[in-house]
């Protein structure tokens, strides 16, 4: 697999640095017996639904059309893969790796990666309706054109994480996480709780502005013409 790593340079906020996935010649993939290392297989329109994939290892490979609906994959690894047009109403992904990994339009519904380890990930474009990554590791993460309808971030360490033109009705932050670098410029949110947990967050004027009221009910401000 050839690679080459490319970054966005900024004197401000550090962007994500993403390694581009390129990926040789693959094997049909037909199945993934339980726990497998899957290495140079590509899967495209297969049906996982339902199947037991705890601590499965995807490593080169790429997965197009597939359904994961309900399928347990608790402890899997993705390595140096692409992911496009992923399906799952209910994903179960708990404690998943996700490293060097490219995710297109995925359609997911309850997403629970919470407690996973993510290093070197685009998400582009597609539609989750609620992405569980309370208490992931986040590092070097991009997410471009999403809509998200809650994005829990409680107690997540998010390093170099970029949020672009993403719709997100609800971000939930919290205790104990840490943020460095993670930049929310250009996305739009409804609502925000946990206001505290934005430490480390960038954000733009327009923003800003839009917060305002909410910091300021925070800090028990009151604002008069």
């Amino acid at each position: 697999m050839s690679r080459s790593r490319t970054a966005s340079g900024s004197t401000g906020t550090k962007a994500p640095v993403l390694d581009p996935v390129r990926l040789q010649e693959l094997a049909a993939g037909v199945d993934v017996p339980v726990g497998s290392h899957q290495e140079a297989v590509a899967y495209t329109g297969e049906s996982f639904a339902g199947k037991e994939l705890r601590g499965a290892v995807f490593s080169e490979c790429s997965l197009t059309g597939v359904s994961l609906d309900n399928a347990d994959l608790t402890a899997a690894r993705f390595l140096e893969s692409i992911l496009e047009n992923l399906y799952a109403p209910v994903l179960r992904a708990a404690r998943t790796t996700f490293r060097d990994v490219e995710i297109d339009n995925p359609r997911l519904g309850s997403a629970e990666l919470y407690g996973g380890t993510w290093n070197s990930v685009r998400v582009e474009g597609g539609k989750i309706d609620f992405l569980n990554l309370r208490g992931c590791s986040l590092t070097n993460v991009l997410f471009s054109n999403c809509i998200i309808g809650e994005l829990d971030l409680d107690g997540a360490r998010l390093n170099r994480v970029a949020f672009r033109d993403c719709r997100i009705d609800s971000l939930l932050l919290g205790s104990g996480g840490m943020a460095v670098d993670a930049d929310l410029r250009g996305s739009a949110f409804r609502s925000i709780t946990g206001l505290a947990g934005l430490k480390g967050f960038t954000v733009d004027e327009e923003q800003l502005v839009l917060l305002a009221p909410l910091l300021a009910a925070q800090l028990g401000l009151r604002v008069e013409a």
